[in-house]
């Protein structure tokens, strides 16, 4: 694969619903490690504040597109929507399953943190070992100094990464 062909794009309003899809996805993904969550009455999984991410300024949503396929997407989070002193957080990542392992991801991540410099709060859920080791992989191999803490977040235990990009 080639990595040049990776995009990040941001989000519009007339997009809505293809994120809303590629949400769909992602949270059926989750469902393996998070039992709270449900498909609705039409089937699909609804992510809840999804409307905020066209109304807030402080949320900004991106698509992941690869040679011309939109095959995932980044939420980031700012403003009053983190912690103090933290700058960005990444809410939500994903890529479909097929084009997992081949550095679209890390590519991806490496262009958000090139667009917002800041320090970041990153969460997985502790049973989750792909997010896990996808996200230390990322640090190890560009070279990324965080801290780690354990915590427990609607009842779930998390590993949460606080770094910083200059």
């Amino acid at each position: 694969m080639n990595i040049d062909k990776v995009e990040l794009i941001p989000v519009i309003l007339e997009s809505k619903s293809k994120l809303e899809n590629l949400m769909s996805y992602y949270l059926h993904d989750l469902s393996e490690f998070a039992d709270d969550l449900k498909i609705s009455e039409d089937g699909k999984f609804k992510y809840d504040g999804m409307d905020l991410y066209f109304s807030q300024e402080d949320l900004k949503p991106f698509f992941i597109k690869y040679d011309d396929e939109y095959i995932g997407f980044i939420l980031l989070n700012s403003g009053k929507y983190v912690p103090k002193n933290i700058d960005y957080m990444i809410n939500e990542f994903f890529i479909l399953k097929g084009y997992r392992r081949k550095g679209i991801g890390s590519t991806s991540i490496k262009k958000l943190l090139d667009s917002f410099k800041g320090i970041y709060l990153v969460e997985q859920l502790v049973d989750n070992k792909l997010a896990v080791n996808f996200w230390k992989g990322f640090y190890h191999a560009n070279q990324i100094e965080f801290k780690e803490k354990s915590i427990v977040d609607d009842g779930f235990e998390c590993i949460m990464q606080r770094f910083e990009v200059k």
